[in-house]
């Protein structure tokens, strides 16, 4: 029974420490969205979470390493907005770029605060940890520079916009969509991203697009 007891305990250890690093950084994600990156220390993340702020260190070497781990794993969550259906990947600019930002709301209201922190955060980490993130974030560019690329290239868009302003245009408008959607809202989501939609996809030059939500039934 003893032998068996302790195999138990050397197998549960190392979940246990998986599980515990996935509620310092749970803790992680919280803290530096209501206190900021700067604001935030790693005791306050240690007391989230019962831990003494010198046991926090068995799983980090500083308070970089934290934000960069929250940073990626943002990112590998967010790689679901660029999947597409067979179906899909065959519309029209308008449609496909209507449905990223639907999957991208979608998503930020279940992340919000993962969501809000890898981005307005992410440029604080060092320059080694900054060149992985740029590479994540380089994918989700060129997905929807590709978008607007088929657009203006079929004409559903404007040619004379520049493709890199109207990428980062698309970026910036999202990023900040958590400023004007609180928690709680009755507008229902997809109304919210198709608000949203009908200002870029009309802004690039395709007047004539109206939302689902708004078309009648």
């Amino acid at each position: 029974m003893a032998v068996k007891k302790h195999e138990a305990n050397l197998e549960r250890k190392p979940r246990d420490r998986e599980q515990r690093w996935d509620e310092i950084i749970e803790a992680a994600a919280m803290v530096f969205y209501e206190k900021g990156y700067s604001g935030a220390s790693l005791q306050d993340i240690a007391s989230a979470v019962g831990l003494l702020k010198g046991s926090i260190y068995y799983y980090i070497e500083t308070k970089e390493d934290l934000l960069f781990e929250l940073v990626m794993r943002a990112q590998e969550a967010w790689r679901s907005v660029l999947l597409e259906t067979a179906e899909l990947e065959s519309a029209a600019a308008p449609t496909r770029l209507r449905e990223f930002i639907l999957r991208w709301m979608q998503l930020r209201e279940r992340q919000r605060e993962w969501g809000v922190v890898a981005e307005r955060e992410f440029r604080r980490l060092s320059p080694a940890y900054l060149s992985k993130v740029i590479e994540g974030r380089n994918r989700f560019t060129a997905f929807v520079e590709g978008i607007l690329r088929q657009g203006m290239d079929s004409g559903d868009f404007d040619r004379s916009i520049s493709l890199p302003i109207a990428t980062n245009m698309v970026f910036e408008l999202m990023h900040s969509a958590h400023l004007q959607r609180r928690p709680g809202t009755r507008l229902a989501i997809a109304e919210f991203a198709d608000a949203y939609a009908l200002l870029l996809i009309r802004g690039l030059g395709c007047a004539g697009w109206v939302p689902p939500t708004q078309r009648p039934t």
